[in-house]
């Protein structure tokens, strides 16, 4: 089963994407991007902030989808199922998206940073109150099509 959670962070965007990009925690293979390249996505994040004006205030936002320890899944098809996501959620549209993938614990997980700017025309991310839960739902259906298990309990949901 995968939960998301979207990680409250006041670390700069710099050390946001060393950290999930760490070699110690994921591997080439592992990391993908959405409208952004992973081995340049640092500029590419920083030249969308300065083409619309937008260096300060929150630089981007963090999500994890993390699967259970004995989930039956391998890093390859988590940072799949995580591309699918970020690819389908009509929220990360127009949005740079770093999609890192770790196996360094008992449970695989993915990491999301994604710039704060959209690179379509300059507006900053926000999310409304449901946004969250469309993202839980979304990643839900593509588990199920992958033949993995969801969460029943909406208690165990934790956002």
């Amino acid at each position: 089963m995968a939960i998301i959670k979207a990680v409250s962070s006041h670390a700069g965007i710099k050390r946001a994407l060393d950290y999930v990009m760490k070699k110690e925690k994921t591997e080439r293979i592992l990391l993908d991007g959405l409208n952004c390249n992973p081995d340049t996505v640092r500029q590419e994040m920083a030249m969308t902030k300065q083409l619309y004006h937008k260096t300060g205030g929150r630089t981007y936002k963090h999500f994890v989808q993390s699967f259970a320890p004995d989930e039956k899944i391998t890093p390859e098809l988590a940072n799949e199922i995580a591309h699918e996501l970020a690819e389908r959620l009509p929220l990360f549209h127009g949005f740079e998206i770093l999609i890192a993938t770790h196996k360094d614990r008992r449970h695989i997980h993915t990491h999301f940073i994604l710039n704060s700017v959209s690179f379509l025309d300059g507006h900053k991310f926000q999310m409304c109150a449901g946004d969250l839960q469309a993202m839980k739902d979304l990643s839900d259906q593509i588990c199920l099509m992958h033949n993995l298990s969801i969460c029943e309990n909406i208690s165990q949901r934790s956002g």
